[in-house]
């Protein structure tokens, strides 16, 4: 398992566990896709800024958003490197 993929399971069971659904992989799919949409949803508005929350459940929760958020961040940068390695450079607004 990757670090990326480890830190998202880590965030998921926190998203499960703050909702009460116990382990995200027993969950049903409908489910299952609510708390990834949950997990990608937090990487995505958190502010690195911020100050940790005092909460403990909270500021858990903020560290493996920010945790998660870094390593999709390193996968998608490797990933570029690989590409650009094999000249295949691109810029993102070339996307569309």
């Amino acid at each position: 398992m990757s670090e990326h993929e480890a830190k998202r399971q880590a965030l998921a069971a926190l998203v499960a566990r703050r909702q009460g659904l116990g382990d995200p992989a027993a969950l049903d799919p409908h489910q299952r896709a609510a708390i990834d949409r949950e997990v990608e949803a937090l990487a995505d508005g958190l502010d690195a800024a911020a100050p940790e929350p005092a909460d403990p459940e909270a500021a858990q929760l903020h560290r493996a958003a920010a945790e998660y958020r870094a390593a999709r961040q390193l996968r998608a940068d490797e990933d570029n490197v690989r590409l650009a390695e094999r000249g295949e450079v691109f810029a993102p607004e070339d996307d569309a």
